[in-house]
């Protein structure tokens, strides 16, 4: 699929988002946020890191501290920003946010940290499971009152190849009365306050 090709689920509101519409706007809340900050805590030793979605500075590069050899970013969000460089935190690393399929690409398979946060994968699933099968650790965001999410994790887990080595729940539901003035005005998504991170590492 060609990479200006929106994903099937943005195509009903793609003209709202490009008129300037919020609908993943609380994404951009600190409190959202601490699941990035979890995520670059478990991948900081990882050599290479490959995350599976991304929304507009929502990514992990922003919140890695070290170093490593390489960030991508892959997501098919309308208001996911391109780029590449060829440091991070000062030092060499090739980073690249792709607006594509993380499927139309090769990735490393050393010293591998992939993180996918709200996981959602439409279309074919193996590709993001062979992908994982050479990770040391996988980080893996479900809201738990989304029932895909579950089922995404649920099949990742059927396989074998992974098993939950630490899982955090986070309740973040205070913090609607936060933005709760920012729902009421716009058609923002409503947001999942619950969030269940798991660390996923090789099963032995």
């Amino acid at each position: 699929m060609n990479a200006n090709t929106p994903h099937p689920w943005q195509v009903p509101r793609l003209q709202e988002i490009l008129s300037g519409k919020k609908f993943w706007g609380y994404l951009d809340t600190e409190a959202l946020q601490t699941r990035y900050v979890l995520a670059a805590h478990f991948v900081k030793n990882a050599r290479n890191i490959v995350e599976v979605g991304g929304y507009r500075d929502n990514v992990i590069t922003r919140f890695l501290t070290g170093t490593h050899d390489s960030v991508s970013v892959f997501s098919l969000d309308a208001e996911f920003e391109p780029l590449e460089q060829d440091t991070l935190n000062g030092a060499p690393c090739r980073v690249r946010h792709v607006g594509d399929y993380f499927q139309n690409y090769t990735h490393p398979t050393e010293s591998l940290g992939v993180i996918v946060l709200g996981i959602e994968i439409l279309g074919d699933f193996e590709p993001l499971c062979n992908l994982m099968s050479h990770a040391d650790v996988a980080v893996v965001e479900v809201p738990p009152d989304h029932a895909p999410s579950v089922e995404c994790l649920r099949a990742i887990l059927e396989r074998g190849r992974l098993s939950v080595a630490c899982q955090i729940n986070l309740d973040l539901s205070p913090n609607e009365a936060i933005i709760g003035h920012e729902l009421a005005k716009t058609n923002m998504n409503v947001p999942f306050w619950k969030r269940n991170v798991y660390v996923l590492r090789p099963s032995r």
